[in-house]
């Protein structure tokens, strides 16, 4: 993959959204104990059998904890559906039992099985509990980026899942074209992965991991502008 060109955030444009405060690095990882790591495949080759297509796709993790006491203890959890026909796997664990177990794993949407089977061997490796004394359900969401991406190869691999969810780090989070956001269009235009973090009274930090991949260029708004009429 070409190196990213560093770009400004909203707030360094001068855009700010909101009324509160955001936490030291605007991002969900303001949030304490909570790490994001990415694995971005970007290739361009022939299509099978001389080469695996054009891949623009990646894994991205969102892992509140350490892994083994994520697992053994869970976190509190919830979800929440606003609209769309987007697949979350353990949604139906978290709202019966309020409880995640697992990191949040984000990826194209025919890599889901391949992202699943991945992780649930990657925590029986880390955690001995793991299919002995807890049967494990890990959350895996998808959007489709088959617009940029030969969704028709299972591009990503259980090294890459492997990848995200040990590197995960704390600290400043890499945004748009990289992880499950590589192949994403949101608008469009170029979509990909975002991050945010508000201060609220306590203080509470809440913090926020998007992966945009949705909507018309009409409907595209910027802190209540209609942009995407303006430049449509």
């Amino acid at each position: 993959m070409p190196a990213p060109t560093p770009r400004a955030r909203a707030r360094d444009l001068g855009i700010e959204i909101g009324l509160l405060p955001t936490g030291p690095g605007n991002a969900i990882t303001d949030v304490a104990g909570v790490l994001v790591g990415h694995t971005t495949v970007w290739r361009e080759e022939p299509d099978p059998p001389a080469g695996r297509g054009v891949a623009r796709t990646g894994v991205t993790a969102i892992v509140p904890g350490p892994v083994g006491e994520v697992v053994r203890s869970g976190r509190a959890a919830g979800v929440a559906v606003l609209n769309g026909a987007g697949e979350l796997t353990s949604a139906i664990q978290v709202r019966e039992w309020g409880v995640l177990e697992t990191p949040i794993l984000l990826t194209s949407t025919m890599q889901v099985g391949r992202a699943w089977d991945a992780v649930v061997e990657l925590l029986a490796e880390l955690e001995p509990s793991v299919g002995r004394d807890v049967v494990t359900i890990p959350m895996v969401g998808e959007c489709d980026d088959s617009r940029l991406n030969d969704a028709r190869r299972t591009q990503i691999s259980a090294e890459d899942v492997r990848a995200a969810v040990l590197g995960a780090t704390a600290g400043p989070v890499a945004e748009g074209a990289v992880g499950a956001g590589t192949g994403m269009i949101c608008c469009e235009w170029k979509g990909g992965i975002g991050t945010a973090s508000r201060v609220v009274d306590g203080p509470v930090t809440v913090g926020v991991l998007l992966l945009t991949n949705f909507g018309s260029a009409d409907r595209l708004t910027v802190d209540g502008v209609p942009v995407g009429r303006t430049l449509w």
